[in-house]
């Protein structure tokens, strides 16, 4: 470290133009399941915020998730529809000194309860066109599609310690 140079300033985000050359590769990552886990973040009654582990499809920038009539994260939605999601790399990144430091992707947006059957049917259809991943629940389960908006991206692993900014998402 150079004098004057603070551990903050390896770490500082990326300029709007430099994280625009990382949009395509975060991206990808989110959309490629075989690439990560992912969580998503909803908040209970009382404001106190939960995280689940959730499968994801990702249409443009919107995120879809499956979710059923009963599951606490679709009243969740309904009450407060700001939530978040967060992308786990499975593997470790080899830039990084501290043993296995993953790529991430955590995004803020605006949440919709998708709750008309037909909606949900041709959701289940564009997934399993893209992934080959068919619908998994009984067909008794009423089920919705939690279809987020992102309005705030932030990911770290593709520039160093530099976070990389997304919040224009047209």
């Amino acid at each position: 470290m150079t004098s004057g140079e603070r551990v903050w300033d390896r770490e500082r985000g990326l300029s709007a133009e430099e994280a625009e050359g990382y949009r395509d590769a975060v991206h990808a990552f989110i959309s490629d399941r075989s690439q990560h886990m992912a969580y998503l973040m909803t908040r209970r009654r009382d404001g106190r915020p939960i995280m689940r582990p959730v499968g994801t499809f990702v249409e443009g920038w919107r995120v879809g998730t499956m979710t059923q009539d009963v599951q606490p994260k679709t009243s969740h939605v309904r009450r407060d529809p700001v939530v978040g999601y967060l992308w786990v790399g499975r593997e470790a990144r080899s830039d990084w000194s501290f043993g296995w430091n993953p790529r991430v992707v955590w995004m803020q947006g605006r949440a919709e309860l998708i709750e008309d059957q037909d909606e949900v049917a041709a959701f289940y259809e564009r997934r399993a066109a893209a992934g080959g991943n068919p619908r998994g629940h009984p067909p008794e389960d009423t089920l919705y599609v939690i279809r987020v908006t992102p309005e705030y991206v932030r990911a770290e692993g593709w520039h160093g310690s530099n976070a990389i900014v997304f919040r224009d998402f047209d």
